[in-house]
């Protein structure tokens, strides 16, 4: 039967409503409503129009508004500008040093949110291994200074992945014809190049700002007096315990952060990526420009020395005794590290957990979604919710939503563990649809003309097909989950500490070398779990090449 004959009948079957997915849309449904909907809807109703008036009225919290939003703007730019140089190096075959700049582009996206700037203060703060021991001069790294260069290096790997994509599928050809017309290589990147990627640029500023907006790690270390909205709401939840206010606080932070996710989703779907150049694929690149090439070689070597020195400043500091002070090698603060043994099983176990809630609810939303069943549209818009949400904002929803009956949770792991997992849940659904799309539909009316139901259909079918989707939404929800602070900083009770919040206390109390010794024992457990699920991965989950 021809794919043209068989589309119809097919189409005509999934419209049948099976009980079985009429169950799993349900428990999806009742899960999304209670850890996605309900702590939202607690956050925004919690405070009175009192409370709403009361503090937006108060200069300090207008001041954190303003902050944010400038801040937001700057290491937006910064942050987008280096990632468009360096998609530019990786996707260009005559810049030298490529395979450097894309291994060192990459380490950021590992290191915990707080870990650049930490960094920072250590090698350019006061007593700063590079500014005051090298240099001999003690700047303020402290405040939006120190905050836009940790953001711009720590956020603008988002921007290099994006735009990549974007980059890549600029046909060559394009650029040849330019040539062919009498442009010179400068004037065919301006002209055919530039343009071409300027969606890209666009779809990378959204994905950076929301970012940005939503940073709490770096704030909280670097942004010292500089208030800011993020940081205000975990000082007026711990430390003046007002928690209306605080709830005040991260719904000011939702309605920027929500703007930018549908500006973002919008923008997404309305612009297409992709150039149509014919066949030709065996056209090559032209010349880069030698002072474009040479520009672009000198300032990704300048940030990938930013990057590199982040771990050297982190390896080093926990093998001193002093940080600034005395110099002398030692292993005590390594040892004070295996002491918290306790909060790093913890983290670990939280995020296992945290990414099976994420790659398991991924799977069932985007197969529901795909199915075209009646209430797939409010599959779709919960699943992608969270997206929009900050990580203070879920942090605070989650307390206020899980303290007490009907759902009580605080004090447990489960409120980190699900916190974690639904917030993780946008980019692994979205992963997860893309591969479901990639699956040819003959597949699924070869087994359907064989007599097997929507519930076989998934389990022999489309579940063996998505075991590297389902692998990849875990280690992403896993790596993330693992160096969390936003949300898990106001869900930590004793007995269920996680080594982010330690570090954090301890970056608190000036003991930056037992700080860094112990982020240096959680980057090196987080690479080698990361190795060990990418190795079992690679040789349990089937080679789908050729059937998608």
């Amino acid at each position: 039967m021809s794919t043209a004959l068989a589309r119809p009948a097919t189409r005509g079957r999934r419209m049948r409503v099976e009980p079985g997915m009429v169950f799993l849309m349900a428990i999806l449904l009742a899960v999304l409503l209670a850890f996605v909907i309900y702590p939202t809807w607690k956050v925004l109703a919690y405070p009175g129009l009192e409370d709403y008036r009361d503090v937006l009225s108060r200069p300090r919290w207008l001041t954190a508004a303003r902050n944010s939003l400038v801040i937001t703007l700057l290491s937006t730019a910064c942050a987008t500008l280096l990632g468009a140089v360096f998609a530019f190096a990786l996707t260009r075959r005559d810049i030298p040093l490529r395979r450097v700049f894309r291994f060192t582009s990459m380490l950021p996206l590992f290191a915990p949110p707080f870990m650049v700037a930490f960094a920072y203060i250590l090698m350019f703060g006061r007593q700063g291994l590079i500014s005051h021991q090298l240099l001999g001069f003690s700047p303020d790294i402290f405040g939006w200074k120190g905050l836009l260069l940790s953001q711009t290096i720590a956020f603008f790997p988002l921007a290099t992945m994006i735009i990549k994509g974007v980059l890549e599928g600029i046909h060559p050809g394009l650029e040849q014809a330019a040539l062919t017309l009498g442009a010179t290589e400068g004037r065919a990147l301006a002209t055919v190049t530039i343009p071409l990627a300027a969606p890209g640029l666009v779809g990378a500023m959204l994905v950076v700002a929301i970012t940005v907006l939503a940073d709490f790690g770096n704030a909280v270390v670097i942004a010292g007096n500089y208030p800011l909205l993020a940081t205000e709401a975990w000082f007026l939840l711990e430390g003046l315990a007002e928690l209306k206010a605080a709830a005040v606080v991260v719904a000011a932070l939702l309605v920027p952060t929500v703007a930018l996710f549908v500006a973002s989703r919008w923008w997404n779907a309305r612009h297409s990526f992709v150039t149509v150049a014919g066949r030709g694929s065996d056209v090559d690149q032209i010349a880069t420009p030698a002072l474009v090439k040479w520009a672009v070689v000198a300032i990704c070597s300048v940030a990938c020395l930013l990057v590199v020195v982040v771990y050297i400043g982190i390896a080093l500091a926990g093998l001193v005794a002093v940080w600034g002070n005395d110099w002398t090698p030692t292993l005590s603060h390594w040892r004070e590290a295996l002491n918290h043994g306790d909060a790093i099983w913890a983290s670990l176990k939280m995020s296992f957990f945290a990414g099976l809630v994420t790659a398991v609810l991924a799977q069932v939303a985007a197969f529901i979604h795909s199915r075209n069943l009646p209430g797939s549209r409010l599959v779709d818009f919960l699943a992608v919710l969270p997206g929009a949400l900050p990580g203070v904002f879920i942090g605070v929803g989650f307390v206020l939503a899980f303290n007490a009956p009907p759902i009580e949770l605080a004090g447990t792991m489960w409120i980190i563990v699900f916190a974690l997992g639904l917030w993780h849940l946008p980019t692994a659904y979205q992963a997860t649809s893309a591969a479901l799309s990639q699956i040819h539909k003959s597949i699924e009316d070869a087994a359907r003309n064989l007599g097997a139901s929507e519930v076989r259909l998934v389990s022999d079918v489309y579940a063996p097909m998505l075991t590297r989707s389902l692998a990849a939404s875990f280690l992403q929800s896993f790596v993330r989950s693992v160096s969390n602070v936003s949300v898990v900083v106001f869900l930590v009770a004793p007995g269920n500490v996680v080594v982010t919040f330690v570090i954090l206390q301890m970056i608190g109390g000036a003991n930056w070398s037992g700080a860094a010794a112990l982020t240096t024992l959680l980057l090196l457990v987080t690479f080698a779990c990361v190795g060990v699920a990418a190795l079992l991965a690679g040789r349990l989950t089937p080679a789908m090449r050729g059937v998608s």
